[in-house]
């Protein structure tokens, strides 16, 4: 092979995408080591000093092309590709690549989704895991489950915005409809008189506005916005973790939040 147009460990043939054989076992050996704590740079090196070619034009490895290669998810099989390694080799090496990550956030500070990412269940009832080349690209969620191998690429804050109502909402469940008052009955029986007999329209308007004010003295105190995760305290993420039990995100990018007291109401 020439060039690397077709992926590291992959050639096509009589038209047809297959493996390389020794390629096969490169990558295969680039996900061991990397699952069993070695870097980038020292998977590469251990490749350039084993004589290992990247292509025949570029033979030398660097870090980059070893980054780029473990995250790559068609080597599980996907897009029509042979697999090269199993799902859970794969899932195991994108688990490494977030914990790394997490440790360089400044002062242990996570982002918003991380928080959810574990929480979040594919419809077959598989953990879904995050997975492509930005881990922490906030702007997609690349998900794929662990059982049954399903694809998922949705938006982050659709993901955010929905599971923040459906907590809201879990939250703070609808409030009592509006109950009259007798003051307001009281003022609505004497407007409705009023009204009849408009002697005196300056004290009919009178009785509207007291009216106006008793009904709004009925009227439920309105509720504040739920907080925006980016801004929960972390006595507010235990909270969470205590009420919620998992996150379902469909292909058709429904989220459903299950709380832990709904936990077996539809088994």
């Amino acid at each position: 092979m020439t060039n690397r147009k077709i992926l590291y460990g992959y050639r096509i043939r009589t038209g047809i995408l297959e493996i390389v054989p020794e390629e096969q076992q490169t990558v295969k050996r680039i996900f061991t080591l990397y699952n069993a704590g070695t870097s980038y740079q020292g998977i590469s090196d251990a490749l350039n000093q084993g004589n290992i070619p990247y292509s025949q034009e570029v033979p030398l490895w660097n870090k980059h092309k070893v980054k780029r290669l473990l995250e790559n998810p068609r080597y599980t099989g996907q897009d029509d590709y042979p697999a090269i390694v199993d799902m859970e080799v794969f899932l195991a090496g994108r688990q490494r690549t977030a914990e790394k990550n997490e440790k360089r956030r400044p002062h242990g500070e996570k982002s918003p989704i991380t928080y959810l990412t574990p929480y979040f269940r594919c419809t077959c009832g598989g953990k879904l895991i995050r997975i492509g080349g930005k881990w922490l690209d906030n702007s997609k969620l690349h998900l794929k489950c662990g059982s049954c191998g399903s694809a998922i690429t949705t938006d982050t804050d659709t993901v955010l915005t929905e599971a923040n109502r459906q907590i809201y909402a879990y939250e703070h469940p609808k409030q009592p409809a509006y109950v009259p008052s007798a003051e307001v009955i009281r003022l609505s029986n004497a407007i409705n008189r009023g009204l009849e007999q408009p002697d005196s329209p300056e004290a009919v308007m009178a009785l509207i506005l007291q009216g106006a004010a008793a009904r709004y003295d009925c009227c439920p105190e309105p509720i504040s916005e739920y907080e925006n995760f980016d801004h929960l305290p972390k006595a507010d993420w235990n909270h969470f973790r205590r009420v919620v039990s998992y996150i379902t995100i469909t292909q058709e990018h429904i989220i459903t939040v299950q709380f832990t007291d709904q936990a077996g109401k539809d088994e």
